[in-house]
Order: structure tokens, then sequence, then C-alpha cells
């Protein structure tokens, strides 16, 4: 039986059948939970790479911006966007 939040009812009388359904509604809910194993791959392969190698664009734009600052910029978003990848 899964686990049901409405019971035990307020007040109502203790029933040790519906309290164990409770009881093993909640180890069926934490056993059919992903693993450490489980969790570590799952952050590994749905997350960004760490980016801290990715340094801080030293860039200053002129007004109107050049092509040359443009294309330093777009430069430096694909390393972020490169080193974000896990692949």
């Amino acid at each position: 039986m899964p686990y049901d939040s409405s019971l035990p009812a307020d007040h109502a009388p203790i029933v040790a059948a519906e309290l164990r359904n409770q009881f093993n509604g909640l180890n069926d809910a934490i056993t059919s939970s992903p693993g450490f194993g489980d969790l570590d791959n799952a952050v590994t392969t749905q997350t960004p790479k760490n980016v801290d190698a990715v340094g801080v664009p030293g860039i200053s734009f002129s007004n109107p911006p050049t092509q040359a600052e443009v294309q330093a910029l777009q430069d430096k978003l694909s390393e972020l966007i490169m080193a974000l990848h896990r692949t």
C-alpha cells in the first residue's frame, strides 16, 4: 500500500494494520529512490562541469563596439558554453 499522508486521522484510534501499511509505504518509497551510487551518477551526468578554469574576459568596449570586441565576447561565451558541457 502506498504512503498516505492523511493517515492516521486526527484523534483516530491506533490501528496496527493501518500504521504498518504507512510504515511499509514509507519504506517502499525510500528503497525505490536512487542510492548514493545512482545519485552520484545523476549529479555527474546532469549538472554542468566546474568552470573555474574559464577566466574573466578582460574586454573593454567602445561605443559602438568594434567587430573585434564583439568577436572577443563571442569567443569567451563559446569557451564558457564548451566548459559547461560534460561530454
